[in-house]
């Protein structure tokens, strides 16, 4: 069995992501935050040692069995590289950050939470923050928050729709400012 690890859109909005079962709480803690810059979406969650607060993630079950074949999922569903693909493979004692070291490093992470629940492989998406390389400054709930009111309107909202679709436990302090500031839950 391999599990897909999630915490945003991958959860509510899967696509054409073989998988099997519900998504099911009890995933690893991880560091995350809303600072990749996107284009469809102006601030989206992603993992990041350095701005990220741990966070509870979700699991679910991919349908396939092969490792590679999940992998291939996660990158078709993100439109995202196999450097921005995370694994761990407990069986075959591989990992991500040995074939791309640049990777956001969780890998110490899910490969204990990889034991405990006695998963012998799981994937996830790892792409990387990129606020300050996009926007030239460093990230802060302020700064987001300035940047997020220039932004047009229909992009705001969708960074509402966003956060309100994100699990509850994902609990972040950009996260925290926005439901309090724009009083949504």
């Amino acid at each position: 069995m391999i599990a897909i690890l999630g915490w945003s859109s991958l959860i509510w909005k899967p696509q054409d992501l073989p998988y099997e079962g519900t998504w099911q709480q009890g995933g690893p803690v991880l560091p995350l935050e809303f600072t990749r810059v996107k284009t469809a979406r102006p601030l989206t969650l992603v993992l990041d040692p350095v701005n990220g607060a741990d966070c509870p993630t979700q699991f679910v079950w991919s349908s396939r069995t092969n490792l590679a074949d999940v992998i291939q999922d996660i990158q078709d569903r993100e439109n995202a590289s196999p450097e921005e693909t995370g694994y761990i493979d407990l069986q075959q004692n591989l990992s991500s950050i040995e074939d791309y070291p640049e990777q956001v490093n969780v890998d110490r992470i899910v490969r204990q939470w990889c034991h405990k629940q006695q998963i012998p492989a799981a994937v996830w998406t790892a792409i990387p923050p990129n606020f300050t390389e996009e926007l030239g400054v460093e990230f802060s709930v302020e700064t987001a928050m300035q940047y997020l009111e220039q932004v047009p309107k229909s992009d705001q909202d969708s960074v509402v729709e966003y956060i309100q679709n994100t699990p509850r436990e994902i609990t972040t302090p950009f996260r925290q400012h926005v439901e309090t500031v724009w009083g949504i839950r």
